[in-house]
């Protein structure tokens, strides 16, 4: 297959998660962030398991030579998926993706301090210019003159975009002895069983609409990781990771069509520098021949 279908497979990849993203933030406006994140990651495991037995590589799912690497990763997922659903509820659509956007910059980051990659200075620059344009959008929700409850939103999508690149630096080890399928599945079944503990807080009964998209989202989940996967069989991690920015076109247009938001100026104009910069890292990354393990289909949030 050409790199033409990779390309189509990785916008549709990423206009599938934009969708179950959407359903998130609809749904958490009645349901605990624990029981989204269950139909979430359950109903995720459905397609991904059959996928899995078409191709004959159903034992490739379980095989694992580093169980406790795996455990690590899902904690730290975890995490992420917790304070990023969370966020959801609180800001706006956009607003959060132009936020989530910082992860490749804290990537390079967490890679040359822990993985003892070498960062020259272009990519230092471009990962201080989109620190830059993280700092325009969050400064109206940190300033003193900010809804105390936005501002909750926003720390919380940050910390939810510094487990992200943690669980991507982990993954960048686990890649040498752990197939992709392991590593999503393992993901995907470790946070259904974790957001079980949730039950403890209460979850609620939803109604038909409600329990019909959480479904709809964990299947969307596990169809848009399919389709990632089979993008990365198609063309080159370099050519795809720049497509992982159409989010930001799904973003703007679910927030305004489905919920009514409208992203501000310092949102529009911090998240470009953001995603200017992230281009430029793929980029150099691209150019000099880094391997960039971190665009490998393991995203699951």
């Amino acid at each position: 297959m050409s790199s033409f279908a990779g390309i189509g497979l990785k916008l549709l990849a990423t206009f599938l998660l934009s969708i179950m993203i959407a359903i998130v933030k609809y749904a958490s406006t009645t349901v605990p962030t624990g029981e989204i994140m269950f139909a979430r990651s359950f109903f995720a495991l459905i397609p991904l398991v059959i996928m899995a037995m078409m191709q004959g590589k159903l034992r490739d799912c379980v095989a694992t030579h580093r169980p406790w690497k795996h455990a690590t990763r899902a904690v730290v997922g975890v995490a992420a998926m917790t304070c990023w659903f969370t966020a959801l509820s609180i800001i706006p659509l956009p607003e959060a993706t132009a936020i989530s956007f910082c992860a490749p910059l804290l990537i390079v980051v967490l890679s040359a301090i822990f993985l003892k990659e070498r960062v020259r200075f272009y990519r230092w620059t471009a990962v201080f210019i989109g620190f830059v344009g993280v700092s325009i959008i969050l400064w109206p929700r940190l300033s003193a003159s900010s809804d105390e409850l936005a501002s909750v939103g926003v720390m919380l999508a940050l910390a939810a975009v510094i487990c992200m690149a943690i669980a991507a630096i982990l993954v960048r080890g686990m890649t040498a002895t752990e197939t992709n399928a392991s590593i999503v599945f393992y993901f995907t079944a470790t946070a259904a069983l974790f957001s079980l503990f949730s039950l403890y807080w209460g979850w609620v009964l939803p109604d038909l609409k409600v329990f019909s998209l959480l479904v709809i989202a964990g299947l969307l989940g596990g169809l848009g990781q399919i389709a990632m996967t089979q993008a990365f069989r198609c063309a080159e991690a370099s050519l795809l990771a720049p497509f992982d920015y159409s989010n930001m076109v799904w973003a703007v247009l679910l927030g305004i069509f489905v919920f009514d938001e409208y992203p501000s100026f310092p949102v529009l104009l911090g998240g470009t520098i953001v995603v200017m910069a992230g281009l430029f890292i793929i980029y150099r990354e691209n150019k000099l021949g880094v391997t960039t393990a971190q665009y490998r289909p393991v995203k699951t949030l």
